[in-house]
């Protein structure tokens, strides 16, 4: 049976920047980018976000696991690591042959 991911996409805005889109597997405040958690650089707990909305979900085989919140990343048994940004097509970063077993769905 396969395992399902959802998948959340919010965006943050530095001051004086363009707002950029972020995505990640936590729906709540507490994890991940600027202010939820452990920020990723030094100033990104002080930039403003939106609140995270469903984006879509993720099929992967069966004992998948999520290794990463943010950036999201999954490890498929056996394949290896997988980058969710590539996979959902907001970088330009290659799949892998692991990623090829994991099958978006825009929601």
């Amino acid at each position: 049976m396969a395992e399902r991911f959802p998948i959340y996409r919010y965006e943050t805005q530095p001051e004086g920047e363009a707002a950029e889109t972020r995505y990640s597997f936590a729906p709540m405040e507490g994890v991940g980018y600027a202010g939820r958690g452990s920020a990723t650089s030094a100033g990104d707990a002080d930039t403003p976000s939106t609140e995270a909305r469903p984006a879509g979900h993720l099929e992967a085989p069966a004992g998948t696991r999520i290794v990463s919140v943010e950036p999201p990343t999954l490890e498929v048994p056996g394949q290896g690591q997988v980058d969710v940004s590539a996979i959902i097509g907001v970088t330009e970063g290659e799949v892998s042959a692991a990623g090829r077993l994991v099958r978006w769905h825009p929601g």
